[in-house]
């Protein structure tokens, strides 16, 4: 089975990819620009965007929206952690935190739609913020350099350890199992 996955990140790729692998699915990069109107929340922005892609290709598609939520401010970062970051950055985002609750979870919504069928998956990885930034020297995503996993950065892991608890892997592999019935 072969299905396209909507993200111009070649992280988020490489990550769904070899977890659709374990399933026998082959996935097609399609790097496109989602839709993410800022009122709505992660599962609106999955969804909306396995409708219009399917609509504009006339293909099955994934897709996947992910957020990060700091427990000292509700919906922060929130579905735009990138917005946040890229205003931010580290020093702004640490600052924020300092001296409140450093709880913290990713959660990543995947959607499938097939023109038939829209399905929604959804992951959560719980960890803490980091009081400091690690692995400046690595090639991550941003918020894996403070997200801490029982202590450690997420940016320690390798790809292979990551997709074995992360959210994104969380969700894709409930994708997995679900198409492959």
């Amino acid at each position: 089975m072969k299905i396209q996955f909507i993200t111009k990140n070649r992280h988020k790729f490489e990550e769904v990819e070899k977890v659709m692998k374990e399933f026998d699915i082959e996935l097609v990069q399609l790097s496109e620009d989602k839709i993410e109107p800022k009122e709505l929340n992660i599962r609106e922005i999955a969804e909306l965007n396995a409708k219009h892609f399917f609509e504009k290709t006339g293909k099955p598609v994934m897709v996947d929206d992910t957020g990060v939520f700091f427990f000292a401010y509700p919906n922060f970062p929130g579905n735009h952690p990138k917005l946040m970051f890229n205003l931010l950055g580290y020093k702004g985002l640490l600052k924020l935190i300092d001296n409140e609750e450093n709880h913290a979870e990713f959660r990543t919504i995947a959607a499938f739609y097939d023109g038939k069928e829209l399905k929604v998956f959804e992951g959560v990885l719980e960890g803490e913020i980091g009081q400091k930034v690690f692995g400046k020297d690595r090639d991550v995503m941003p918020y894996e350099r403070i997200f801490l996993v029982e202590g450690k950065p997420l940016c320690d892991y390798t790809r292979e350890e990551k997709n074995r608890f992360s959210h994104r892997a969380k969700a894709f592999r409930e994708m997995g199992e679900w198409l492959r019935k």
